[in-house]
């Protein structure tokens, strides 16, 4: 017996579940996530630009910028696959961020930096956050100190600049200015002594030169437990024939101990529970009173290169990324030796995160800028980076 079946057009046939979850529901989602994103991206490249004196949130804003990009930039291609407008979306917010992404990175060959005397008139500058020279709980790691001697050498720059520096007068411990004084050939230096303990034990900030140095002056900037981040240091050099001010000093640091260094991995990996949350509260605010007083230190170091009588380098562990007002306040008159002679993201912080570019060279429109070259050593928590610069000549 034949029997009928009914011809359904087909546009009454309903799709299977996971053709709809893929074609309609889906897509809401991620245009939902896009949208957040897109909106988290651009508070993350402006907000910078406002003081954290105004509003703290400020300084947090730039610290996740790298890291949202790339997850903006992913969305582009998913909405190819759905052939979607909405990756117009994604280009629009890219475009907005250009600022922040020309100071975040090098889009450039690298132009290596050679080790050794460069010929005049050319001079090389390091700075390097040393960690109190592989001083950990009171105990000195030979093996650390000795690598960071190693590299000194190695790189031999005309000037060293040091953050975090430690030195002992106890002749049965460390003296790191005679050492390095002797084994580099450095006739001049400045030491700005922000802490002592137990009589001997200096901490503080130091500048070595192979250049006369014919004026210095440690200028407070604040109070750190820790002594560098107290002051900053102001040295005049008589290089080649030209006056030259270096102005190195480390803003205000976290200062995050062991245990908070801990607790921001478990942030990280979202373990912690109650006990994360109670932990997030505690580092907020302690993060918090960091901004604002490093916004301050900012403001005086921005003026004091301001209103230098001879063309400046500033340089040392600024304690910000590029998208900070930190680095935005101080680079209005100066130029990154990094993005003028690097290349990459220029990571110089070891640990948090590989997007850290917190050591830096910012140099008068008076300088050439030559070279630039990071250090990288597993064993060290800061790289120290290395750049060659000239005095333009008038014409």
């Amino acid at each position: 017996m034949l029997t009928f079946t009914p011809l359904i057009p087909k546009k009454y046939h309903k799709p299977p579940f996971t053709v709809k979850l893929l074609q309609v529901v889906l897509p809401r989602i991620l245009l939902l996530c896009n949208g957040l994103l897109i909106t988290a991206l651009l508070l993350s490249a402006w907000l910078p630009f406002m003081s954290p004196h105004q509003w703290w949130p400020s300084g947090f804003a730039g610290l996740l910028f790298p890291i949202l990009l790339a997850l903006t930039v992913l969305f582009i291609p998913i909405w190819a696959v759905y052939r979607k407008w909405y990756y117009w979306i994604s280009v629009a917010a890219i475009i907005l961020c250009w600022k922040a992404i020309l100071v975040s990175f090098s889009i450039r060959w690298p132009q290596q930096l050679a080790v050794g005397r460069p010929e005049a008139p050319r001079f090389t500058i390091m700075t390097f956050n040393t960690s109190s020279m592989g001083v950990k709980g009171y105990q000195l790691d030979k093996e650390l100190h000795a690598s960071i001697l190693h590299t000194l050498r190695e790189a031999s720059p005309d000037v060293l600049c040091m953050q975090e520096f430690y030195t002992n007068d106890d002749p049965k411990l460390t003296d790191n200015i005679a050492a390095i004084q002797d084994r580099l050939g450095y006739p001049y230096y400045f030491f700005t002594s922000d802490k002592t303990q137990w009589n001997t034990w200096h901490y503080g900030i130091v500048l070595f030169s192979r250049y006369p140095v014919i004026h210095t002056r440690k200028i407070p900037c604040g109070y750190s437990i820790a002594g560098s981040g107290s002051s900053i240091l102001e040295a005049d050099m008589v290089i080649y024939g030209d006056t030259v001010r270096v102005y190195t000093a480390q803003l205000r640091s976290y200062m995050f101990n062991g245990a908070e260094l801990s607790q921001l991995n478990a942030i990280k990996t979202m373990n912690g529970g109650q006990a994360g949350l109670s932990a997030t509260g505690s580092l907020v605010d302690k993060m918090r009173h960091t901004f604002t007083a490093r916004a301050a230190q900012t403001e005086q170091l921005h003026d004091l290169a301001d209103q230098s009588p001879y063309p400046v380098i500033v340089c040392g562990d600024l304690n910000d990324t590029p998208v900070s007002y930190t680095y935005y306040t101080l680079s209005q008159h100066l130029r990154d030796a990094f993005l003028e002679k690097g290349s990459g993201i220029g990571r110089t912080l070891s640990f948090l995160s590989p997007t850290l570019r917190i050591d830096y060279f910012l140099a008068h429109s008076n300088f050439n800028i030559h070279g630039y070259r990071t250090f990288e050593n597993a064993m060290f928590e800061h790289f120290p980076v290395m750049a060659s610069f000239s005095l333009k000549k008038p014409d």
